[in-house]
């Protein structure tokens, strides 16, 4: 995606006339969920998870931006909204849960709409296939809008992990935000969210388990370490860089969800994770909102400029008649 080439492409061209890109996806703002996984699916087209975050940071991170001076977050809260920029999916939805803040799915999909619609040709997506969402739009032009629950819910059938990453982070940063700015409640909540039950302590069994399953180990290799005491397991972890323990401290319980969480459903496609690699996606779509705002303003100044020039006239119009029928009546 690269921005200098989307920034020069306003238009589209459909049944052999030019659409406006905005008003297409303003249109598309309408279409539930459903239907954009029934149709995405159909062209067998799955997005990176790390897309979504972009897209859900984007839409709450103006309300966060004047956290600092907001009565409503704690001093320890506005500790952890300084790791803001970094919070994983699971953060950035307790976040809005925890604090009533309202996503705004018109806006959610606006984005989304826009990310697709510029990178059409790199998702195998040809220009008549917009004929037939625009179709949609006409169906669902009266719909009631749907709430972020439903179209999250929808939306993870289209949405994968790329391998090394875990809730649309690098791994390697997800251990580092959710180390500082989580609590240990939060991380069992996200536990729960992978189905991984996690004790408050593990036993030999379970330690032998994650270090097999970290070093991928065969059974005979495992038998091995069943010989071994907890106190040896715990230094052979240690030197395999395996930072685990029986005694469960945050990164271990992190370490825990990411050892026993159950692997995703949906199709990697890591053709479209190139697509989105090393692009700032929230940089780009805030860099469009400006520049729809200002070409907004732009055409209600011109607007404004042709009433005033319109009323001027008309007054002169109106003056140059009053002096004549008052030189007629002199």
């Amino acid at each position: 995606m690269k921005k200098n080439a989307l920034r020069k492409e306003e238009t589209i061209e459909l049944n052999n006339k030019k659409v406006k890109i905005d008003k297409l996806i303003d249109s598309f703002a309408v279409i539930p969920s459903d239907e954009i996984v029934k149709y995405l699916k159909n062209k067998e087209i799955y997005l990176p998870n790390y897309l979504h975050k972009a897209l859900l940071r984007k839409n709450i991170a103006p309300i966060i931006a004047n956290a600092e001076n907001d009565d409503k977050f704690s001093d320890e809260m506005k500790h952890r909204l300084k790791w803001f920029d970094q919070f994983t999916i699971f953060q950035l939805e307790k976040l809005a849960e925890s604090y009533g803040i309202k996503i705004d799915v018109k806006e959610y999909k606006k984005d989304f709409w826009d990310i697709i619609i510029h990178n059409r040709n790199e998702l195998g997506i040809n220009n008549l296939e917009f004929i037939k969402l625009e179709n949609l739009t006409m169906k669902y032009q009266r719909a009631q809008s749907e709430d972020y629950m439903t179209m999250q819910g929808n939306l993870e059938a289209i949405y994968f992990e790329p391998p090394g990453y875990f809730e649309g982070c690098l791994i390697s940063k997800a251990r580092e935000v959710l180390v500082h700015a989580m609590t240990l409640s939060d991380v069992r909540e996200l536990g729960k969210k992978y189905d991984v039950d996690i004790p408050r302590r593990i036993n030999k069994k379970q330690l032998i388990e994650i270090v097999a399953l970290k070093l991928d180990l065969n059974d005979s290799e495992q038998e091995k370490l069943e010989k071994k005491s907890i106190l040896d397991l715990e230094r052979y972890a240690k030197e395999q860089n395996i930072n685990i323990s029986i005694e469960l401290k945050k990164i271990d319980m992190i370490e825990y969800i990411l050892l026993k969480r159950k692997p995703s459903t949906v199709p990697i496609r890591e053709e479209n994770t190139k697509i989105f690699e090393g692009i700032n996606i929230e940089e780009y779509l805030y860099d469009a909102k400006f520049e729809e705002i200002a070409h907004r303003y732009s055409l209600e100044r011109k607007k404004r400029k042709k009433t005033l020039r319109n009323l001027l006239i008309l007054l002169i119009i109106i003056a140059s008649g009053l002096a004549v029928y008052l030189l007629d009546l002199i």
